[in-house]
Parts: C-alpha cells; structure tokens; sequence
C-alpha cells in the first residue's frame, strides 16, 4: 500500500492511495475493523505490527463491495510528514561516489550518519523557508526507509524483516554554512536543521508493495525542468548495510526513518521555486515550495 497522513477538522488521519483515489483509512478501518486500536496515525500502525497491507486491502475491499468506499475518498487533502513524531530521523552524508567527486571529497570506509530534527518535517506541498540571512539553499532529494519493528546489532541480511516501507525525504542543506562548520570538524547537523528543512513524503509505499528499493530509477525536477537524474544501485552502502550500520549505533524503534543520501546534480533552490520528486514512475511527486 502506499500510506500518508493528512489534516482533518479531527486532527491528522492516514489516507491509502488507491486506484479510486485517496481514501481515509483512519475512517474505513473504523467502519470495518472498530476493534482495531492503531488506525489513528501511520506511527501508531507501524508501532502495533498489524500486517496493514492485509487489513487495509480487506477494508477498502469490503467497503467497495458494499458500495460505500465513496464516502471515504478524499479530494484535496493537506499532506502531513507521513509518520509524523517518529523518535529520530536519521541521514547518510556521501553515499553515491559522483556525489562524493562534486563535492570534492573523501570516500570513508563507514557511512557517516548525521541527524534530521523530526521538528522540521514538513509535508507534501507545504513551504521551505530560506534563511533570513544570505544563504546557498540546496534540495537534497534521497530515498528513505521507514523501520518497521525495534531492531539492535542485526546483520545486512537481516535487515529487509525491519524495513515497514521507503518515502521521499529532502534533506535540505544550508550549503554556506555548511562549509563554514566544515572547518569546525561539525559539517552536517547544524546546516541541516533550519526549520522546515526536512521535507519527507508524500507518503510509504510498503515493503509488500516495494520488497527491493535497490534499483529506482530518481528525478528531482524543479520548475517542471528535470535537474537531477539517479538510480538507488549506485548507494555505496544498500538500504540493508545502511540498517545494519544504524542498529549497531543505537537501538531503532518502530517509525524511525533513515535518509539514504544524494546523488550527483545541480541542486540550488531559490525563493519561488517548485521541487519535485519521483522514483519510477509514481503517479504524484512528492513536491515542495519555496518561500
């Protein structure tokens, strides 16, 4: 399934992308499955471990069946972040070797992992805010994956059983002040975390739907022109090793998110721009704006 969040008069619900549309699941599962606690928010889904891909088809199925899923469809909904407070955001720095060769850098033995405050997720069409000081803002479209279950010191061969699913996280880097932390010896988390500057969605796609994302064809396109072109084979470190690696580092709990790093590419945004996003040939880009 593909899963995300979105605003209601309620609060936030989860919504399935469907061939009839976007559909409220927090409202079908409530129709179909009252006895079912997690339906309230795609964390709470992750966290509980219910196979949502089985019962959430059940649900829509049933619904369509009785001829009622229409009432569930949503026409213009507010994305939020997905999985929203996940308990960390993880990031890999130079993990695609053009990447590393732009950038004028070293490739190291081990990835380097930085983090991404879940306080500056934004959602799908929401705002980036620039600095209010002059500044070099960069996208940093990435592929990401979503932990399903609580995991610690497993193997790369393990770790497709922990993965719930993959979104789209842009790890928004304040380039300038990049360079000056650089010379401090701290490059990554103060230049990465100026608000708003973790755009993640719009929504999951399960690992049922998407079993390997290590090979995904990726296009950043800003202003309708596509500016960066890359494929998820050319990861120094797969999704799987990326885990692994992260699970030794400290214990990753049910909706932690890990961005898995850039590709090659210009990636300048300026005041006005639209970005958007696609792996393969998903149907809605997961896009954002620039204030």
């Amino acid at each position: 399934m593909k899963l995300l969040s979105f605003e209601t008069g309620a609060g936030p619900h989860v919504g399935a992308v469907t061939a009839e549309g976007i559909v409220d699941l927090t409202g079908a599962l409530a129709e179909t499955h009252p006895d079912l606690r997690a339906g309230a928010s795609l964390l709470a889904i992750i966290q509980s471990g219910v196979d949502i891909d089985r019962i959430g088809g059940d649900s829509l199925a049933r619904l369509k069946a009785a001829g009622t899923l229409a009432r569930y469809r949503v026409a213009d909904p507010k994305f939020l972040p997905p999985v929203l407070r996940p308990s960390k955001i993880l990031a890999l720095a130079l993990n695609y070797q053009e990447h590393i060769d732009e950038s004028k850098l070293s490739f190291y033995n081990e990835p380097i992992i930085f983090e991404k405050y879940p306080s500056n997720m934004i959602g799908h069409g929401a705002e980036i805010e620039l600095p209010p000081f002059p500044q070099r803002v960069d996208e940093e479209h990435e592929l990401a994956l979503v932990v399903g279950r609580e995991c610690r010191h497993i193997r790369p061969s393990e770790a497709a059983d922990y993965i719930f699913g993959y979104t789209i996280c842009n790890d928004v880097s304040a380039r300038d002040r990049q360079g000056e932390r650089l010379k401090m010896g701290q490059p990554y988390s103060y230049a990465k975390n100026f608000a708003t500057f973790c755009p993640m969605g719009p929504w999951v796609v399960t690992r049922q739907e998407l079993p390997d994302a290590r090979n995904l064809n990726m296009d950043v396109r800003v202003n309708g022109e596509s500016r960066r072109k890359g494929n998820t084979k050319d990861m120094i470190f797969d999704p799987y090793q990326v885990l692994a690696y992260c699970s030794d580092y400290t214990p990753m709990e049910p909706g932690d998110v890990i961005s898995l790093g850039t590709y090659a590419g210009f990636k300048r945004l300026q005041a006005g721009d639209e970005c958007k996003f696609a792996r393969n040939s998903d149907p809605l880009r997961g896009g954002f704006r620039v204030q």
